[in-house]
C-alpha cells in the first residue's frame, strides 16, 4: 500500500508507539489524526507532525477522546472525518498494562484493562467500518503483545485483554476479507514507552526473571515495523526475531489454518449465492 495521501487515524496516538507510527506516516506523506484523551499531548504532537510535513497538502489534526467511551468515540471519529476525509487506515494503539500478583489485584484493574485494551480498540473499529466496507478497502492495525499469545507471569489482567484482542483480530480479518478491508496484529515486546515505565514500578520478581535480560525496544523501532506491516499487508506484524521465533513455536500451524478457514468462508459464501462484490 502506498501511504501518501492516505487518511489514517491513530488511537493513543500522543505517546509511545502511536506516537512514533503518527510520525513515521507523516514522514510518508499520510494524512494523519490523532485521538488521545490528554490535550496537552496532543497540541504537542500536532506541532510535531507539521513539523514532518512532506507535502503542503497534508492535513493533521486532533481530537480528545477517551475511546473506552463509545459516545466519546463516534464523536471523535465523525469530526476527524468530516468533509469527506475518509479513513483509509485504522491504528488502535491506546492501551495500558498494570501487572502484579493476581491475588493482591484489585478488580477495577480489570475491569480497566478490559476496557482501554480490549473495548478500546472495538469502538474505534465499529465506528470507521461502515465507511469501509461501503468503499470495499481498508487497513485496521490492532495493538496486542507477546503477551496476547503468551502467558506471562504477573499479567493475568494484561495478558487476558491482549489474548482478547489477538482473537478479535483474527476473526474480523476473516469477515472483513470479502470487502477488501486488510486486518493486521501488532505483537511488540516491551517497549521503551512511558507505559513500559509505569509497570516496571509493579512487576513481580517472577516476571522480571522471565524477562531476563532482554533488551527493550524504541517506539521508533516497533512504528517501522508497524508501518512497513501496513505497506505489505501482512496479517501478523512481529517486529523483533525473538517474536518471530515466539509466535512460530508456539503457533505453528497458523498459517495453514488461516487458509483453511478463508476457504470455508468463500464456499459458504457462494452457497449462499453471494457475489465477490456483496
Amino acid at each position: 500500500m502506498d501511504l501518501r495521501n492516505r487518511h489514517a487515524i491513530v488511537t493513543g496516538g500522543s505517546s509511545g508507539i502511536g506516537r512514533a507510527t503518527a510520525h513515521l506516516l507523516a514522514r510518508r506523506g499520510a494524512h494523519v489524526s490523532i485521538i488521545a484523551r490528554r490535550p496537552a499531548l496532543l497540541d504537542e504532537t500536532l506541532a510535531e507532525l507539521e513539523g514532518l510535513r512532506v507535502d503542503p497538502d497534508q492535513r493533521f489534526q486532533t481530537h480528545s477522546a477517551d475511546v473506552t467511551d463509545w459516545n466519546q468515540t463516534q464523536a471523535a471519529i465523525a469530526a476527524l472525518t468530516a468533509d469527506e476525509h475518509a479513513p483509509d487506515i485504522l491504528v488502535n494503539s491506546a492501551g495500558m498494562a498494570h501487572p502484579g500478583y493476581f491475588q493482591e489485584l484489585p478488580l477495577d484493574i480489570f475491569y480497566q484493562t478490559m476496557d482501554t485494551d480490549f473495548m478500546g480498540t472495538v469502538h474505534p473499529i465499529k465506528a470507521v467500518l461502515p465507511t469501509m466496507m461501503a468503499r470495499r478497502s481498508g487497513h485496521i492495525v490492532n495493538i496486542s503483545s507477546v503477551a496476547g499469545f503468551l502467558g506471562v507471569f504477573g499479567y493475568t489482567a494484561y495478558c487476558a485483554a491482549k489474548f482478547a484482542v489477538r482473537g478479535f483480530s483474527d476473526v474480523l480479518r476473516q469477515e472483513m476479507k470479502p470487502y477488501g478491508i486488510h486486518v493486521s496484529v501488532l505483537f511488540p515486546p516491551d517497549t521503551d514507552t512511558p507505559q513500559l515505565a509505569y509497570e516496571n514500578q509493579f512487576k513481580p520478581l517472577e516476571t522480571r526473571r522471565i524477562a531476563g535480560a532482554a533488551k527493550a525496544m524504541t517506539a521508533d523501532e516497533v512504528a517501522q515495523a508497524l508501518v512497513r506491516g501496513i505497506e505489505r499487508r501482512q496479517p501478523y506484524i512481529l517486529p523483533s526475531l525473538d517474536t518471530r521465533l515466539y509466535f512460530l513455536l508456539s503457533n505453528p500451524f497458523t498459517g495453514f489454518i488461516r487458509w483453511y478457514f478463508d476457504r470455508a468462508v468463500v464456499r459458504a459464501r457462494q452457497e449462499r449465492g453471494l457475489t465477490k462484490d456483496q
